[in-house]
């Protein structure tokens, strides 16, 4: 019993900041892998590159995969009379797996495969009505169809409400985090519904009240990322939400929670005042205003002539666009 402490404080930490090198074999690793994405997952995770956060690993699956699906969109269109075909021939041979085998073989998600095989069996035109088959197995007429279809969105890590529902309890549970954190360190901040009610479209997930200082750097809001930072889905983000921040707001941070491709933070895109980390930043790095006693930080916030004298060359918070 003596000696827990010591194991606890010899846990090895996971890295979350990869080499180009390391992150290329990660990618290699899942395009050359053939079976189910929940399968090459638990490989990544427990077997090849246990040094790794887990949380990043399951992160560039995803990308990954996401943009192979992309690729072969047009294709995946014409397979399903020949995945219906396969599927009524079979049906008898197999009790609840047939689908999940025949992903597989085909390379394709579950739930895609199944989204694939209710369009052209029930001549489903809507979205919709396909996914509330998903949704829903016991409505499709078809037991053993059904029972195979329930099957698949149990399986699939990818696609299919588990997974979103898993994804959106994530980030939001990331979200609370940057804002417990933010609060720890005595910073005074507007949320999304804050800034929203005042008039903006766009919003960090938190918008300063006060610049501070993060290692010489005039941060004016937050963006938190339940994600991995790799170099396309950052300028992706700058591209849809970072841009419009500086902008509006002037410079600011991204966390990429789980962490982020090495050459993410030193992309030429970031000059526009992006800073890039994969943690909330440490305190010994900020440096805050002090503000008078009895002066509360709205108050203050308001009073932009005495905000700039004390701020010196801190750039001031902008206003809502025009």
């Amino acid at each position: 019993m003596s000696q827990a402490p010591e194991l606890a404080g010899n846990v090895q930490q996971k890295r979350k900041i990869l080499s180009c090198v390391e992150y290329t074999r990660i990618c290699q690793f899942i395009n050359g892998y053939h079976g189910l994405a929940i399968d090459c997952e638990f490989e990544l995770r427990n077997r090849f590159f246990q040094d790794v956060e887990p949380m990043a690993l399951t992160c560039i699956l995803q990308s990954e995969l996401f943009n192979r699906s992309r690729g072969h969109h047009w294709k995946q269109d014409q397979r399903g009379k020949k995945l219906l075909k396969i599927y009524e021939e079979q049906k008898n041979l197999y009790d609840n797996a047939l689908l999940i085998r025949m992903a597989c073989v085909e390379g394709l998600n579950p739930v895609a495969l199944c989204r694939m095989l209710l369009h052209e069996k029930y001549k489903l035109r809507h979205r919709s009505h396909i996914s509330r088959f998903l949704k829903h197995p016991h409505l499709i007429d078809d037991p053993r169809l059904a029972a195979n279809v329930q099957q698949c969105m149990i399986s699939d890590n990818q696609e299919g409400s588990i997974t979103d529902l898993r994804r959106r309890i994530i980030g939001e549970e990331y979200e609370l985090k940057l804002k417990t954190l933010a609060k720890e360190a005595g910073i005074h901040f507007y949320d999304e519904q804050d800034l929203r009610r005042m008039g903006y479209d766009k919003t960090p997930d938190i918008k300063m009240i006060l610049p501070f200082l993060y290692r010489g750097s005039v941060i004016n809001w937050i963006e938190s990322k339940a994600n991995f930072g790799d170099t396309k889905g950052h300028k992706f983000n700058i591209q849809q939400q970072l841009h419009s921040y500086c902008n509006r707001f002037g410079p600011g941070i991204i966390i990429y929670w789980f962490g982020y491709h090495e050459e993410t933070p030193m992309m030429p895109d970031n000059n526009i005042g992006i800073t890039v980390l994969a943690d909330f930043p440490a305190k010994e790095d900020m440096v805050f205003m002090q503000l008078a006693e009895g002066v509360s930080p709205t108050k203050t916030a308001e009073k932009t002539s005495s905000t700039s004298k004390l701020l010196g060359e801190f750039r001031e918070a902008g206003s809502p666009a025009k």
